[in-house]
This record gives structure tokens, C-alpha cells and sequence, in this order.
């Protein structure tokens, strides 16, 4: 029998909350980069982005990224509500989730 070691090299997920007005699309894309020995995640809907030495790292560092977005974007909304954000929505959706496990799932991670 041959032991097969892999890696995820490339991840591209697209995720569409159907449950939300207005329905929100996630895409989240993890990469690995030979040349820093190393992941980067993004949220490109979100802007936010992270790195890892490891897939996972980067990828928990994605979600503390976005929720730690997300709550700026909800106080900001909250501090100057006649300025409009565009990402409010997401903010709000993440922010509902109330745990970094239930936005990885929603995710697909």
C-alpha cells in the first residue's frame, strides 16, 4: 500500500446566503504561495485578508479578520448612521452568526 501525503494548493469557495435581505454572497479564496512557504485567505466581498503558515492558520485568521471587521462596520454604522456602508449587510449577518464556528460553516471551511 502507498501512503499519499497532500496539500491544498488552491480553494476557491462562492457561498450565497439565501436567508438574508439582501441575499449575500461570500467568495473566499485560500492559497498557497511556495515561494513564502505559506497561505493567504480572502473575502473578497468583505476585502479582508489573512495569512498562515498552515491552511488552517490562515483560514482562522480569516474568520478573526472578518468578525473583527464586521464589528467595526456595525459601530461605525451605529456612530454615523447618514454615511452609507455598502457592507453593512455582511457585517450584520456575520455579527448574528455570534461564533467563529457557524461562519466557517456558512463558509464552507
Amino acid at each position: 500500500m502507498v501512503a499519499l501525503a497532500t496539500q491544498i494548493l488552491e480553494q476557491r469557495i462562492v457561498r450565497k446566503v439565501l436567508s438574508t435581505e439582501p441575499q449575500l454572497t461570500f467568495t473566499v479564496e485560500v492559497r498557497y504561495h511556495p515561494e513564502d512557504n505559506g497561505y493567504s485567505a480572502e473575502c473578497f466581498e468583505m476585502d479582508a485578508v489573512a495569512w498562515g503558515d498552515t491552511y488552517e492558520e490562515a483560514v482562522e485568521n480569516l474568520l478573526d479578520a472578518m468578525i473583527g471587521l464586521a464589528e467595526v462596520i456595525v459601530e461605525d454604522a451605529k456612530l454615523y448612521p447618514h454615511l452609507p456602508e455598502p457592507l453593512l449587510p455582511y457585517g450584520q449577518f456575520i455579527l448574528s452568526l455570534g461564533s467563529e464556528e457557524k461562519l466557517r460553516k456558512v463558509l464552507g471551511l
